[in-house]
């Protein structure tokens, strides 16, 4: 029987997940192509003069048990405060039987992260909440604005689009692809 191959473009979470649930399931065998020297993309962990810096402001986050359940097999969640955790005295609920951070590199990190956009040379928080902070800064015609706007689409649904490339066979739009950037060009302007 023929060895099957695929070629998967980029070792960032899509590329190294595809590669792994091929070698798990399959008989094929995935060839990862990736432009940088490291894997992650730009959901990494960085060293640098001994120390650990998350790349971007990427956080884990699902509500799809599958997904929870291959990272809980790659990377079991602490079980145990770090030593950060220890110095700072952060209060966390740590998973029960969980690996020790301070004795295992093999651990996903709890973390308590502040994510923010900078926008009008002002903080909002990220996701956007309607909050008193998120009306001043905004100011109250663009907030009523926004939610005018927000409501309009509501009730004026635009026809769906792009539900799949035939160029890069992705099922939205996807930004690298002239494809589909060619086709949402040409629409766009059709409509006006």
């Amino acid at each position: 029987m023929d060895k099957k191959n695929v070629l998967i473009i980029g070792a960032g979470p899509a590329g190294l997940t595809a590669a792994y649930e091929l070698l798990k399931r399959s008989d094929i065998k995935p060839i990862i192509l990736e432009a940088e020297k490291f894997v992650g993309g730009i959901s990494r962990t960085a060293e640098y003069k001994g120390n650990h810096i998350d790349i971007g402001g990427h956080r884990f986050f699902t509500k799809d048990e599958r997904v929870n359940q291959l990272w809980d097999e790659l990377m079991p969640t602490q079980g145990q405060p770090s030593y950060d955790d220890k110095i700072l005295g952060t209060d966390k609920k740590f998973v029960e039987g969980g690996p020790d951070p301070e004795k295992e590199d093999n651990v996903m990190l709890l973390r308590h992260r502040v994510s923010r956009i900078y926008f009008l040379r002002k903080f909002f928080d990220y996701p956007i909440s309607l909050k008193f902070s998120t009306i001043k800064n905004m100011g109250f015609m663009r907030t009523m604005k926004c939610g005018f706007g927000y409501l309009g689409s509501c009730l004026h649904k635009r026809k769906e689009r792009f539900l799949g490339c035939s160029a890069c066979q992705r099922p939205l739009p996807y930004q690298g692809c002239l494809v589909c950037f060619n086709q949402a060009f040409q629409e766009e302007r059709q409509e006006r």
